[in-house]
């Protein structure tokens, strides 16, 4: 079984093992898989899987919305709906939400979040000003090119705002 290392923003993925053995690894930790063993790995975590036999598993995906900034308890949906109303950069999510304006050990996750168009797929915004300037001018054409906004759906509002300030 060969699990890449990635992420999910904003769903916490749990994984039962059903059979077999092995290794889950989340952020550099790596925890022994048994029949009957949990692994959580967190929202933005990076996590992967790995055994030398067989691992078999169920995984869920469980939609949270996580805190970015601790200190003026903004969250992942709250830098979005920023987004939503045109926040690009850090200074502007500082100025709309408050975040990054306490002891600033968010920023890099702030970074990440305006760096991502669909927290699903994990495509980058820049990945569809890409698209976008090689022709995929709509939401569909968008997610057909890329993939974003073909799984829960709820950035396709901020790939329109994002077709509407490239026009």
């Amino acid at each position: 079984m060969k699990v890449p290392y990635h992420e999910h923003a904003v769903q916490d993925e749990v994984f039962y093992c059903i059979k077999g053995e092995g290794i889950g690894i989340v952020d550099g930790k790596a925890v022994e898989l048994t029949v009957g063993s949990v692994l959580v790995a967190p929202a933005g975590s990076m996590h992967t899987l790995k055994t030398d036999g067989d691992l078999y598993v169920t995984a869920l995906l469980i939609p949270v919305n996580r805190i970015i900034c601790h200190c003026k308890q903004v969250t992942y949906g709250d830098i979005r709906m920023a987004m939503l109303n045109g926040a690009r950069t850090v200074e502007e999510i500082k100025e709309i939400t408050g975040a990054g304006t306490g002891c600033g050990n968010c920023i890099d996750d702030i970074k990440k979040v305006l760096g991502l168009a669909c927290g699903c797929k994990m495509i980058t915004m820049e990945a569809l000003v890409d698209a976008f300037n090689n022709g995929a001018n709509t939401v569909e054409k968008l997610g057909e090119v890329t993939g974003a906004g073909t799984d829960c759906g709820k950035c396709k509002l901020l790939l329109q705002n994002i077709i509407d300030t490239r026009r």
